[in-house]
């Protein structure tokens, strides 16, 4: 049927969500039949005189997209396309409900690289349409996986790396932001030192050391591979002991040939270490290395003494 100027009668299937909060949501999809020539996608409630009218674009004869704007209350509204003549044809409904609320993230820190996953817990977190970090511009990755009580998301990156930073956490929804009550803290990478290899039956086991952080990591958050001959074997993660100045993380790998191990590749988030084997002769040197700093110092610091104590008695004779 032909409307207005020889314009094909719109129709609607669906918008997508049809579910938000007071703030509304940007880029709705709508769906349906004859939409490229619809210009305005109109929004009344059932007493309102006054009704809103959003732009649209992206158009095809079956898909539009356009934002659904706020209101002030709870309720479900209409929603109809709009010609160029000002016809307005279709019908589908929207329904308002409460604001999202953020109550806790966990864990509460990030490695300076980012990517850690952390998990947001609230209320209405289905309506969430982006998560913002006040420390930086960088774009946050949403989970697919949002209930109506969490989310989870990656971290950006720090943009200052040094010392420990701060970031608030908002909610972006709509074309306003919610602040979340917690604040991220974020810390330097963490550093792996060294690793030691132990046969264990047919499997060998793997003792990782780490500098203590305040990271708190979870084995969950780490995958380790052990590379042997240039083949890489997964290294099942059994074990992460905290101590006051070095975290030892415990993995086997099962039913491989021989115990040396060359080389270890650690990930965390989206970030890849690679740890190689410290001979003995190796361990040997490097803290010889560092015996050497502390004896140098002492030498230059009673050589300097010396030399204002010499000077002293030269000016007394």
């Amino acid at each position: 049927m032909d409307v207005g100027m020889n314009f094909s009668k719109p129709d609607i299937t669906s918008i997508t969500p049809s579910v938000v909060s007071f703030y509304g949501r940007n880029n709705a999809v709508l769906a349906g039949f004859n939409l490229r020539n619809v210009t305005k996608v109109r929004i009344q409630a059932d007493v309102d005189c006054s009704p809103k009218e959003s732009p649209v674009w992206n158009q095809t004869d079956t898909t539009l997209m356009f934002h659904i704007p706020g209101t002030d209350t709870k309720g479900t509204i209409k929603a109809c396309a709009v010609l160029s003549d000002g016809t307005c044809h279709g019908a589908a409904t929207i329904t308002y409900q409460s604001l999202p609320s953020c109550t806790d993230i966990t864990p509460k820190s990030s490695w300076y690289s980012g990517g850690r996953k952390l998990t947001l817990t609230g209320s209405s977190l289905e309506f969430v349409e982006e998560i913002i970090h006040s420390h930086t511009t960088q774009k946050v990755r949403l989970s697919r996986i949002i209930s109506y009580q969490s989310l989870t998301y990656d971290t950006p990156a720090a943009e200052h790396t040094w010392g420990s930073s701060h970031s608030a956490v908002l909610l972006k929804v709509g074309n306003q932001t919610l602040p979340c009550p917690t604040k991220l803290n974020y810390y330097p990478d963490p550093e792996f030192t060294s690793f030691t290899s132990t046969r264990k039956g047919e499997d060998v086991l793997i003792t990782i050391q780490k500098k203590a952080d305040k990271l708190e990591m979870t084995t969950a958050e780490l995958s380790v591979w052990g590379v042997q001959e240039e083949k890489q074997y997964p290294c099942i993660i059994k074990d992460n002991r905290r101590n006051i100045e070095t975290d030892f993380l415990m993995c086997e790998i099962p039913s491989i040939p021989t115990e040396e191990i060359q080389l270890l590749v650690i990930k965390y988030g989206d970030k890849t270490v690679r740890l190689r084997f410290l001979s003995s002769v190796h361990q040997a040197i490097l803290m010889l290395r560092l015996l050497f700093i502390p004896i140098v110092v002492v030498a230059l610091v009673t050589i300097c003494w010396w030399q204002k104590r010499l000077s002293a008695e030269m000016k007394t004779l």
